[in-house]
């Protein structure tokens, strides 16, 4: 027989399962009306509501531990950053952070991270999302009613809460700054994966040349590597796929192009390459825009344009989210945060 969950209570009663919650955990900084309280009981009651004590506990014996589930590398820059904001935050309050990937192991029901959870080794989950993926037990997550957060991604569950980066207000402010200074043809250098980032990327600015008749962007694409097909560093690689993908691509393409257009790219990787073979061949120097919080090459009298999503902010506001949830307090339970306004940035 299947467990009731609190969304099976919720549906029951009527109400949300945000508020199932706080009636059920007799959580004292919600004002939840008698009349509400009684219908969650009631319904729970009907139901045969038996609550996951595991969870239940850890409200009470806190471990003052999160654990942290990351699957890519550390040493890339949007990674690191969220890493280390979590961590800077995390210390600040007198947690510790456990990091794991994303794996279940032998004879384990759960991922590992779930299971430090449960088994009380963690007070909570902050997921860092693999290229916008939901956690794959995500429902598990919501009905043990489990403090979790997830950076990068937004789950369906209705009930997870989650910090996410406007990609698409980046895009978009950048393309409209080009285009107001002038720039009438903007390629787009973008990684080949079918990624919410990149989608939303391409919204922003589609809708920026919308407000500028007579404009133009056009869409180069990176061949990407697949994770599971590399054994070893990735990052040697991708650099050669980069510069290949520049050669045949992103140089040919740019013959036509004017000193006053411009190329903005996704990955500061691509950036790096661009802006070298740009200097070494003395070609048009025109303009470049960079949708990330990577490091600006050293090469002189090259300007670039940079809209950083602010990764390590992010990271803050994730571990600002789970404690609070810790505490018991009423949380937004979707946060989407601006990138910085577009700057120049020159060597």
């Amino acid at each position: 027989m299947q467990r009731t969950t609190i969304k099976d209570i919720a549906a029951a009663a009527g109400v949300s399962h945000t508020t199932v919650s706080y009636v059920l955990n007799k959580n004292p900084n919600q004002k939840i009306s008698d009349k509400t309280r009684k219908k969650v009981l009631e319904a729970a009651k009907k139901l045969n509501y038996i609550p996951n004590e595991n969870a239940r506990s850890l409200r009470n014996d806190s471990t003052h531990c999160i654990t942290v589930a990351l699957e890519k590398s550390i040493t890339h820059s949007r990674f690191s950053g969220i890493l280390q904001g979590i961590r800077e935050e995390l210390g600040a309050e007198g947690y510790g952070l456990l990091l794991t990937g994303f794996q279940t192991r032998d004879n384990m029901k759960h991922p590992y991270y779930l299971d430090s959870v449960l088994q009380r080794r963690a007070d909570g989950i902050i997921y860092v999302s693999s290229d916008g993926l939901s956690p794959s037990c995500s429902k598990d997550i919501e009905d043990y009613n489990l403090p979790f957060v997830a950076c990068d991604c937004c789950p369906d569950e209705e009930g997870l809460a989650s910090v996410s980066f406007d990609y698409e207000k980046g895009a978009f402010e950048v393309a409209c700054r080009l285009f107001g200074e002038g720039t009438r043809r903007i390629l787009y250098w973008q990684p080949d994966a079918p990624t919410f980032q990149e989608s939303y990327r391409i919204t922003g600015l589609e809708n920026a040349m919308k407000l500028y008749p007579g404009t133009s962007i056009e869409v180069c694409k990176m061949p990407c590597l697949s994770d599971h097909s590399i054994s070893n560093d990735r990052y040697p690689l991708i650099d050669d796929v980069c510069r290949q993908s520049l050669v045949q691509n992103v140089m040919p393409h740019l013959i036509s192009f004017e000193e006053s257009d411009a190329v903005i790219c996704s990955w500061g990787v691509m950036v790096k390459h661009l802006c070298a073979a740009l200097y070494q061949r003395q070609s048009k120097q025109m303009k470049i825009a960079l949708l990330s919080d990577a490091d600006i090459p050293v090469i002189p009298n090259i300007r670039i344009l940079t809209s950083r999503p602010g990764f390590i902010r992010g990271g803050r506001e994730s571990a600002k989210l789970l404690l609070s949830q810790l505490r018991g307090e009423d949380v937004n339970l979707r946060v989407v945060l601006d990138p910085d306004p577009p700057i120049y940035v020159e060597l």
